[in-house]
């Protein structure tokens, strides 16, 4: 009975019938299936390629053998076991964000519900390399409602010598800005707002925000020369102290560059000030 199943899927048993090891499935390639205690030798003819060795020894990640080499020279190696990312993507409903699990878009490009963390945007070379400078970004969407948020911690930063200069590295350093805002990673911004975290020390507390065209602009410069004519300016508070919230005037353009800038001006290093900024976009 076992041989006519077989047959009808035009496989056999070798020998007629299933001896107690060693059962093998055989296709016109060679062995479909097979078992024992020894793996097959490399090299070995016979098996079809992608014939499934179980063997009968095998401890943990030995059990299960699959032929990568030709039906006149096997290579048999293990089956390995599902990556962590791998795993993730098991279970994931295209268009939902689940816990533990990937997010595929759906047919339309986007999760349906749930949230998705977008790329996130980068701080120019003048800004990242300063010493405990911090500045890290976040964005995330929730339906159609983008969220960006960049937290920087000014410790190693210099306010410039003038009113209205770049915030970054001393010494004249390019690439001040704190991120590009475009609307494809961040939406059409439509509010903002800024949370004082930590008081500015060392350099002067009146820090303001803008935004320009260009992204070479450097510290100790007027913030206009970051921009082709003039740079917006987006939040004009005053001096920072711990706890202070304040929101937006005017809001970031699309492919706009975000600067820091000092409303006074000392020609010091930051030593301490963290700054959180959220934007919302649709």
């Amino acid at each position: 009975m076992i041989n006519r199943l077989l047959g009808l899927f035009k496989s056999k048993v070798s020998g007629g019938s299933i001896p107690s090891s060693g059962a093998w499935f055989y296709s016109p390639q060679g062995y479909l299936i097979a078992y024992g205690t020894t793996v097959p030798t490399d090299g070995t003819a016979g098996y079809a390629p992608g014939c499934i060795f179980v063997h009968t020894d095998g401890t943990a990640g030995t059990t299960d053998y699959i032929n990568e080499g030709t039906s006149t020279s096997c290579d048999f190696n293990p089956l390995a076991a599902l990556t962590a990312a791998q795993e993730a993507l098991l279970g994931a409903t295209a268009g939902v964000a689940t816990a533990s699990k990937a997010v595929i878009l759906d047919a339309s490009g986007h999760v349906a519900s749930g949230a998705m963390v977008l790329d996130d945007i980068t701080p120019g070379t003048g800004i990242s390399t300063g010493t405990g400078t911090v500045c890290e970004h976040r964005v995330t969407k929730i339906g159609g409602l983008y969220k960006t948020e960049i937290l920087i911690d000014l410790t190693g930063l210099n306010d410039g010598g003038t009113a209205n200069d770049i915030i970054g590295v001393d010494g004249g350093t390019a690439n001040c800005h704190i991120g590009q805002i475009t609307a494809a990673k961040n939406g059409t911004i439509i509010s903002g707002r800024v949370t004082c975290f930590e008081t500015p020390a060392g350099g002067d507390p009146d820090i303001d925000i803008y935004h320009a065209d260009g992204a070479t602009g450097a510290q100790d410069a007027n913030i206009d020369s970051a921009d082709s004519g003039s740079a917006v300016q987006l939040i004009n508070h005053g001096d920072w102290t711990a706890e202070d919230l304040d929101y937006l005037t005017t809001m970031p353009a699309a492919d706009e560059y975000l600067y820091l800038a000092c409303g006074t001006c000392t020609g010091a290093d930051y030593t301490a000030g963290i700054l959180l900024i959220e934007l919302w976009g649709v």
